[in-house]
């Protein structure tokens, strides 16, 4: 007898309760996927399903909570979930009305809930004579555009003028961005080559923007190490980067390996190190150098505490890709919003201040550290660099100056932008020659 086709909708429901708050254990999205993804156009309905509902999930729930006469139980998460993906699918996707109404009873009975496949019906029939905007158009700001409170008080905090762009930016689809390869192939190869569907990013020489969006297998040379996937903000480090030929380098929190791998192509002839305090994340780091035909020594050890994992040889270069609140992201790991609290971020910029002070010393007179995150908030960004600069005597900070970037009172900021790159953060450290 043949096995049953999966269910994506069923596949998706799943994987959100491992991800959202209630009976889920908060797992991230992207391991989830990982460990769970169907092929084919399954797969993309299952993955469209959990980005969206995890995108939209404080409107939807508003306005689910609107039509029911007495609360979900938590024990009928799933049932919740269900709905959830079913009003996505009819606001946010081209799939018609009748089939997706149509869907959600029987996925109700799947999930061993009869009991709410009438509700099902009612909800979702109600919601198909309406569209997104007129549902959400009375909601408070936070909740129109799908953010904790707290984070929305602290984007207007942090950028008044900006937020509400942000915000918007933020619930967008991320464009498909590649890094080029120019040990292969110069950009323009490439831009010739896919045509009409590629342009060339404006802040990185590496960066080629292509739609519409693809698996990364279907890109010609990917196998190869002639393309990389990485948002264009996230090129942006190593274009900073200043070193001699054959210069020692440390990548700090190094996984999963993409900005090492672009330090081996822009610097072929640099003793790269690869470090990260995660065993598990650092087998990325040496697929990613694999597929690039590229070397480095990598080890396990963590930033803060040198002692346990330096030689004693001074590095001439540094990147610290630094663990943040990943608030610039939000568009590409929608879930990070609903599992980072306002209390988590003290101990993300002790974290970050830790890492800088510790690895300064490993640092030569005369090199250079390039400090970055995925972050937006103030605090983990500018506000962490210049504290950093005022108890550190020998360190002076020399960010070259970017068009597109918003005011910081150290470094640089990019904020989010539609069919553009991502909220990220840098600024360039220099140690005086003594």
């Amino acid at each position: 007898m043949a096995e049953a086709a999966p269910n994506p909708r069923l596949a998706a429901v799943r994987a959100l309760n491992r991800v959202l708050p209630g009976s889920g254990d908060g797992a991230s999205l992207r391991e989830v996927l990982r460990a769970q993804a169907l092929d084919g156009a399954a797969g993309g309905l299952m993955r469209d399903l959990c980005f969206g509902v995890c995108r939209y999930l404080r409107p939807l729930n508003h306005w689910l909570n609107q039509q029911l006469s007495k609360p979900l139980k938590p024990s009928a998460q799933p049932v919740r979930l269900a709905l959830l993906c079913g009003l996505y699918e009819l606001w946010f996707s081209d799939r018609a009305d009748h089939a997706v109404v149509n869907a959600y009873p029987d996925l109700c009975r799947k999930l061993k809930a009869g009991w709410a496949s009438g509700l099902a019906n009612a909800v979702l029939r109600k919601a198909s004579r309406i569209d997104a905007a007129t549902a959400f158009a009375d909601y408070p700001d936070a909740v129109r555009w799908s953010l904790p409170d707290w984070l929305w008080q602290q984007w207007q905090s942090d950028w008044p003028d900006q937020a509400a762009a942000m915000a918007e930016a933020s619930l967008t689809p991320p464009p498909l961005t590649l890094r080029v390869n120019q040990r292969h192939h110069h950009r323009d190869h490439w831009l010739t080559q896919f045509g009409d569907e590629a342009r060339a990013g404006a802040l990185s020489p590496w960066a080629l923007y292509l739609s519409p969006p693809r698996p990364v297998t279907a890109l010609p040379g990917f196998a190869e190490g002639e393309l990389t996937v990485q948002d264009e903000a996230a090129q942006l480090p190593v274009t900073l980067m200043a070193m001699p030929d054959g210069a020692r380098v440390l990548d700090a929190c190094a996984a999963p390996g993409g900005k090492t791998g672009q330090l081996a192509e822009a610097f072929p002839g640099a003793r790269l190190v690869a470090l990260d305090v995660s065993e598990s994340r650092l087998r990325q780091v040496r697929e990613a150098l694999k597929r690039l035909d590229a070397e480095a020594t990598v080890l396990q050890g963590d930033a803060a505490d040198p002692q346990s994992w330096w030689d004693g040889e001074p590095f001439d270069a540094i990147l610290l890709d630094a663990p943040c609140s990943a608030t610039g992201i939000l568009r590409r790991q929608p879930d990070v919003k609903w599992h980072r609290r306002r209390q988590d971020l003290p101990a993300l910029v002790d974290l970050q201040a830790r890492m800088l002070d510790a690895l300064w010393p490993l640092l030569r007179p005369g090199g250079t550290l390039v400090y970055a995150t995925c972050s937006v908030l103030r605090a983990e960004n500018d506000q962490q660099i210049s504290a950093f600069l005022e108890r550190t005597e020998d360190a002076t900070e020399d960010t070259p100056g970017i068009g597109a970037a918003s005011p910081a009172a150290r470094g640089w900021q990019l904020l989010p932008r539609d069919q553009g790159p991502d909220g990220f953060y840098l600024a360039r450290l220099r140690k005086t020659m003594g």
